[in-house]
């Protein structure tokens, strides 16, 4: 999986703007796909899109990622998909910003990596330019005067008397460190913005990745009320304990909570028991294993509060 990058969220803060500068707001959400792969290289498409979300979000874009069994929300004003392709000796990927009216691709961009390992570097390139070109576009439509007409044409029912299908909220997802947490916490964080819009996914409800600040304990239900959202899901990343080894052994403790519009439903301290890696295991895919076993301890409150 991806290492966090966090060359992307400097730029991306970068382009966002100093502290107190006033920015155009944008017109709206972009609906964000997971990408298009070859069979070896599936296992990239989600990664690389979360990588591509948090670029954006830090950027002060609305995002709503879209799982590939999900329609794109109506309200959404740009798609961004793409491509991972294995082409000679090089890994390339490809980015696209489309019109969800028509399709029409309005601007491509493609990056290549050497090889597997460096798949997170041309990540981190594609987002960096994603951003500027997504954000101006959405400044552009904001100022365009609303249309006088639906943009597009309902979709029909497909048998007699059918009712159309009735449009699925998004579930805002934020992650993020708790005030005391150490520097240590950061490969948990980044495989914990990857896991849990991914769980989300696999539930068939979007996922809007946002600021975890927003999700605290005080401002997470006007934030949902605030939103298109009915639920936010917060991950506070308490504690996260390595012990290096041949075979390496971690412990996390992570606050979650589950807000609506107008109320906490779920907040509690989730408690790993001793998550064991395998031989020579990476930090990264130690994260990973435990930011699915914090995902596990918690899966039947999120389910029954979340995905109803």
């Amino acid at each position: 999986m991806l290492r966090p990058v966090l060359s992307v969220l400097a730029v991306a803060l970068a382009l966002a703007g100093a502290p107190g500068e006033i920015r155009a707001q944008p017109a709206g959400p972009i609906a964000l796909l997971p990408l298009d792969a070859d069979a070896r290289l599936e296992i990239y498409g989600q990664p690389v899109a979360s990588e591509i979300a948090r670029a954006l979000v830090a950027g002060g874009v609305d995002v709503v990622v879209v799982g590939p069994r999900m329609l794109v929300p109506d309200r959404a004003k740009l798609i961004v998909d793409g491509t991972i392709r294995s082409e000679k000796t090089a890994v390339v990927l490809t980015i696209r910003v489309r019109n969800p009216s028509d399709g029409t691709v309005l601007q491509t961009l493609i990056s290549a990596a050497p090889t597997l390992a460096n798949i997170d570097r041309a990540a981190a390139e594609l987002s960096a330019r994603v951003l500027p070109f997504v954000r101006d576009k959405l400044v552009a439509l904001a100022a365009q005067p609303a249309p006088a007409g639906p943009l597009r044409e309902p979709i029909a029912p497909t048998q007699p008397g059918a009712s159309a299908r009735p449009a699925i909220k998004p579930v805002l997802v934020g992650v993020g460190v708790g005030a005391s947490a150490s520097a240590t916490v950061e490969p948990l964080r980044a495989a914990l913005a990857i896991a849990a819009p991914a769980w989300v996914l696999e539930h068939e409800r979007p996922a809007t990745v946002v600021d975890a600040a927003a999700l605290a304990r005080a401002t997470a239900t006007k934030t949902v009320a605030e939103s298109a959202a009915d639920r936010a899901l917060g991950f506070e990343i308490l504690a996260y304990r390595v012990i290096p080894g041949i075979v390496p052994l971690a412990r996390a403790r992570v606050r979650v909570r589950i807000a609506g519009s107008s109320a906490i439903v779920f907040d509690r301290i989730v408690v790993t028991d001793t998550v064991v890696g395998d031989r020579a295991m990476s930090a990264a895919a130690l994260a990973e294993r435990v930011a699915r076993e914090v995902l596990a301890i918690a899966h039947p409150h999120v389910r029954r509060q979340v995905v109803g």
